[in-house]
């Protein structure tokens, strides 16, 4: 009986002597990697006739970056929207037939200006003074202000957006035909009106008269 015990009690050391704790080691976790980003060119000042420009944005391969267009409808941007690693943005802007505009682009969380000088300098805000000359009716004020736009439409007619708060006159979108330097358009206020007017060389001032019925002035302009 002790001889059986001791065989019993000798197996049960030896398997417990034995037995091992095995574990797989962790590999340790690979550092995330921090995306930068740098763009070659920040500010653009394209012409008033149109055209395209590119830029390059730098960073390390696989990071992602986008292109976000800022509500700025003039800028067609021709490249993908999202990007992975080095590339490049190309983008274009039409004629401007307006004023100065500028447009941005949001490119990997940074901004991109994108400025458009008039492509006339007769386009854009003016202002200046209407004075009445001989055979005018007497409700008409001797001299008012003028203030108005010029643009051009997409479909490539040339208008006045006018005001003359003196006459009645606000925001009246006014036709102006084009030859040379010489301006004519027409405004009812009492009676038809016809403005003739001479640009200056620059096209940034103007001079002219105006005559409807037996009524005529003079009235100048100044590009603002």
């Amino acid at each position: 009986m002790r001889k059986l015990l001791s065989l019993v009690l000798g197996l049960s050391i030896g398997v417990v002597g034995c037995s091992k704790t095995s574990s797989t080691p962790t590999a340790p976790t690979p550092p995330v990697a921090t995306c930068s980003y740098s763009i070659s060119t920040t500010t653009f000042n394209m012409a008033g006739s149109g055209g395209s420009a590119s830029f390059a944005v730098n960073t390390a391969s696989g990071c992602a970056w986008t292109v976000v267009n800022n509500s700025s409808s003039f800028v067609n941007v021709s490249t993908a929207n999202s990007q992975n690693g080095p590339g490049t943005v190309t983008f274009s802007v039409p004629e401007n037939p307006g004023d100065t505009r500028v447009g941005t682009l949001t490119v990997a969380g940074q901004n991109v200006v994108i400025n458009q000088a008039p492509n006339d300098p007769l386009f854009g805000p003016w202002g200046g003074n209407v004075v009445k000359g001989n055979g005018c009716p007497a409700s008409l004020p001797a001299s008012v202000e003028w203030t108005g736009t010029f643009r051009r439409t997409s479909g490539a007619t040339t208008e006045l957006v006018i005001t003359i708060l003196q006459a009645g006159v606000i925001g009246q979108v006014i036709p102006i035909t084009f030859n040379g330097s010489n301006i004519q358009f027409f405004v009812q206020i009492d009676t038809l009106y016809t403005f003739n007017a001479t640009l200056s060389s620059d096209r940034r001032s103007l001079t002219g008269t105006f005559t409807g019925g037996s009524c005529s002035g003079t009235w100048t302009g100044t590009r603002r």
